[in-house]
């Protein structure tokens, strides 16, 4: 036998490679199609589930399979119905699309005795478009929100997802991802929750400070003594001079001894005495300081110590506990931004895999709890929620204490809090103790978003930081007005520095104001 026609034993099972790279969703219509050859069908799927995936035309000019006269028109037909950019990076739906494509290329057998070929093929056609029309809408309405369909454009459940596109509770998920679309800083500030992993961007370590001593030579203004002739004096010694001006008069009789014949000689020695101290400047005379004083400037080495806050690299994209006040005291406006927060906090999680767990929460006893992630049910709980009225009155307690066991938890441990409401509530002194404790252990932060007028005690003693939501009136039917009628949310640490302080902090404050008193009373002052 010649060498160039031998016999290979592996060509027939190279033909049927594709069945490895194909999973049983698309293998299996793939033998069962009736059209063409089973090699070219195996060859063409693979090629078309590949293009898919990456977001290009499944059919291009040239494929093993179909005919051309089927190729081109369904080609066509993908192209105007735009399905690439839905089945970029979802293997589910690129596999969906090429199902769908083989079970209409399978009915020509049936048609094509009825219809003629190309009859068959425009009717063929036809379907496949009328089939994949409302399902492209509906998935780009959920692409509109949700920004991807993993997870939540899942086919086994797609009847019941499209109920909740039909449904009027959409509309309130419409509604809330056109609020949080005009409040981007409130999007951005939801994203940054969590305590996962560190990011470029650095905070103050709370509580924290470095202490440095610093050595630095400064010009610094001193009083001096200004010696000026004719100043008023003050003696305060004597010292040995020459000044015949400050003289001490045992020292000026020296020069002024009684003269007679019998004392000519102890008086010129006595004079000697007096010339020969002069001239040493050994006379005995007055010290004198002049009493003017008048400012300088003078360089000096000057010993500082410094204290700078301790920098550390903040952390993000962690669990999220979200806790929305669901009271009547939030209708409207507020209402309309919480439920915003809500909507982003599950986007968040579902497009970041990210755990997220929602506390809805208004009087005692009235705690919801939902989990929320990127699946049809999620979407479903959270389409019931933005579709009901806030209503009931205002517990913090429950629903703070509920979050302080989850991130007691090994699962939780990483996440932050996000309290959203309009501050109209109290904690009590051991819920702010345990809170607490809980930061020391974990580092739990707790975010505040302020959907009101005015920063009240509850939420500057329950959160770290408060983002304030100043223009929520135009999101309410029922204002009048968008601006905010106060120029500062801190009303009360304006007016009332002290109303926020802890009962122990009260205290000292007030013995610190009565000593202070008691020291300026004293005389002289």
């Amino acid at each position: 036998m010649c060498g160039d026609r031998r016999f290979d034993p592996y060509s027939l099972e190279t033909r049927y490679a594709p069945l490895d790279e194909l999973g049983r969703a698309l293998w299996l219509p793939a033998i069962t199609n009736t059209e063409g050859r089973l090699a070219s069908r195996l060859a063409a799927v693979s090629a078309w589930y590949k293009r898919l995936l990456a977001g290009e035309l499944a059919m291009v000019a040239g494929d093993p399979w179909p005919a051309s006269d089927i190729l081109g028109a369904l080609s066509c037909a993908l192209d105007r119905l735009d399905l690439p950019a839905l089945t970029r990076g979802h293997p589910e739906i690129s596999e969906q699309v090429i199902r769908s494509l083989l079970w209409h290329i399978d009915r020509l057998v049936v048609a094509i005795p009825r219809l003629g070929r190309d009859g068959a093929v425009a009717a063929v056609v036809e379907a496949f478009v009328a089939d994949w029309d409302a399902q492209r809408s509906d998935m780009k309405e959920v692409l509109r929100v949700f920004e991807s369909l993993d997870g939540i454009a899942t086919f086994a459940r797609w009847s019941e997802l499209r109920g909740v596109l039909e449904d009027d509770s959409w509309q309130a998920v419409l509604s809330a991802h056109e609020a949080i679309a005009t409040l981007p800083e409130l999007a951005a500030l939801v994203r940054r929750i969590g305590r996962a992993r560190p990011v470029e961007e650095f905070e103050v370590l709370p509580g924290a400070v470095q202490r440095s001593e610093a050595e630095s030579t400064q010009w610094v203004r001193r009083l001096a003594d200004a010696r000026l002739a004719g100043a008023a004096r003050e003696t305060e010694g004597v010292r040995r001079s020459g000044d015949l001006n400050r003289l001490l008069p045992s020292e000026s009789m020296l020069y002024r001894a009684r003269t007679g014949s019998r004392h000519d000689l102890t008086r010129r020695r006595l004079r000697r005495l007096f010339a020969a101290r002069l001239h040493e400047q050994a006379l005995l005379t007055y010290e004198q300081r002049e009493t003017w004083v008048e400012p300088e400037w003078v360089l000096e080495t000057i010993h500082t110590l410094q204290e700078r806050p301790v920098l550390r690299r903040r952390l993000e994209s962690g669990p999220m506990i979200v806790c929305i006040d669901t009271s009547a005291s939030m209708a409207g406006g507020p209402e309309a931004v919480a439920k915003a927060v809500v909507l982003e906090a599950m986007r968040t999680a579902a497009r970041e895999r990210r755990a997220c767990i929602l506390l809805s929460f208004s009087g005692p006893g009235e705690l919801s709890e939902m989990e929320l992630g990127a699946d049809v049910d999620s979407v479903k709980a959270v389409a019931q929620f933005l579709s009901r009225s806030f209503h009931g009155g205002t517990d913090i307690v429950e629903p703070f204490e509920r979050a302080l066991s989850l991130i007691e938890d090994a699962g939780w441990r990483n996440a932050d809090l996000v309290i959203a409401s309009d501050g109209e509530f109290g904690p009590t002194p051991a819920l702010l103790e345990r809170a607490c404790a809980v930061r020391r252990q974990t580092g739990m932060r707790v975010q505040g978003i302020l959907i009101g007028d005015r920063e009240t005690l509850g939420l500057r003693k329950t959160c770290d930081e408060i983002y304030w939501v100043r223009n929520w009136r135009r999101f309410g039917l029922r204002h009048g007005q968008e601006a905010p009628p106060v120029h500062d949310r801190n009303l009360t640490g304006i007016y009332f520095p002290n109303a926020g302080a802890m009962p122990g902090q009260a205290r000292q404050a007030v013995q610190a104001l009565g000593t202070r008193s008691t020291r300026d009373s004293k005389p002289g002052r």
